[in-house]
């Protein structure tokens, strides 16, 4: 087979390699013709999708299916391989059958190559799943799932020694140091504000100076429970279904998995996912719902009262992606309304908890 995306450009892909990536993996069709087009929002990777023409379909031959493959510009991939990100995506797919499947699209094919750092992935179309809109927000029963799926995700390997044993799964025993150290994402604070002066108040400046003047110690003093985490669970990589879907939410993007704190998913999806207006209603709530999640996945050692601590403490963690992605990947014009959206959202989120009081022993 040629390697979509490693030797092959997606949008030349031909019936003929699918027929025979089915005949592999024992779907019964024969594709005849089929249509790709690009789809998506995505700054880091491409998303295309296939709708297929049916010489002969058997019961199981999927009508669309979607790929995902390097972004076509050079910035983007350039911080793709600094941070390890396709090779990440390709390797939980393979890892973690306990939550890929469960709460993500089922992955047909993944590819990989180390020396180009290119890859592929083949997935299930979850049309006609809507995918979330992080500028809009999302309303008490979307964050509701969102906290579902996560309590899902953080239960399969809440403090599973075997998260260590991988080199290519962020905060592991065996990952090598992050691309980005603390000090250059304090360097990239620095930057964002120059960039951005024009669109941030001092509110928003406060809080991104006391959490820059507490890099590394911020990341360091966390003590509580780990799990296998997303690190970037939000909206805009999240798949809704229409009511009575198999898969009421399904979870993408999964370049920035990691062993972490389940609080930094929680905190990052709830600040950035709800506006300013409706988060302070429902905050508590969804903490209460996603607490009594996991303990319906079976962890029960885990206070409400240890959650909220956690929850307040990792709200900085949303104002670490939003200034740091904006200075690192290719700069669009919704791309810079979505991070001074998130900047702003868990500004308040941090205000609101009195996050910044925690950060007073790190100084």
């Amino acid at each position: 087979m040629s390697r979509p995306g490693l030797d092959t450009h997606p949008l030349e892909l031909k019936a003929d390699w699918f027929n025979q990536l089915f005949g592999e993996i024992g779907i019964d069709g024969e594709v005849r013709s089929l249509t790709s087009k690009s789809i998506g929002t995505g700054q880091i990777g491409e998303n295309v999708r296939f709708v297929f023409d049916y010489a002969r379909a058997g019961p199981g031959a999927p009508k669309t299916l979607v790929g995902k493959f390097p972004s076509a510009n050079e910035i983007s991939v350039a911080t793709a391989k600094m941070l390890n990100h396709y090779k990440r995506e390709v390797m939980f797919y393979r890892t973690f059958p306990k939550v890929a499947g469960r709460i993500t699209p089922d992955a047909l094919y993944t590819d990989y190559d180390p020396e180009t750092n290119r890859f592929a992935l083949i997935m299930e179309d979850m049309s006609p799943s809507e995918q979330g809109d992080q500028l809009k927000g999302c309303g008490l029963e979307e964050a509701r799932l969102a906290m579902e799926a996560a309590a899902v995700l953080h239960a399969a390997h809440w403090e599973d020694p075997v998260l260590d044993e991988h080199d290519w799964l962020q905060g592991s025993a065996k990952a090598p140091p992050p691309g980005l150290s603390p000090e250059m994402v304090a360097g990239l604070w620095t930057g964002f504000k120059e960039r951005y002066a024009a669109h941030i108040n001092a509110e928003q400046i406060e809080v991104g100076d006391a959490y820059a003047a507490s890099l590394p110690k911020w990341g360091e003093t966390y003590q509580g429970p780990y799990a296998l985490t997303h690190s970037d669970y939000r909206l805009d990589n999240m798949l809704f279904g229409q009511p009575g879907a198999k898969k009421p939410l399904a979870v993408v993007d999964w370049q920035t998995a990691g062993k972490g704190a389940p609080a930094n998913d929680v905190a990052y999806f709830i600040g950035a996912g709800l506006t300013r207006e409706e988060r302070p209603k429902h905050e508590k709530a969804l903490l209460r719902h996603y607490h009594d999640r996991l303990k319906a996945e079976g962890i029960t050692s885990y206070s409400f009262d240890d959650l909220y601590t956690h929850y307040r403490w990792f709200a900085f963690y949303g104002i670490s992606v939003a200034f740091a992605a904006a200075m690192i990947v290719k700069q669009t014009e919704r791309g810079d309304e979505m991070f001074l959206t998130m900047l702003r959202r868990h500004s308040a989120q941090i205000h609101d908890n009195n996050s910044l009081d925690l950060l007073k022993s790190l100084v």
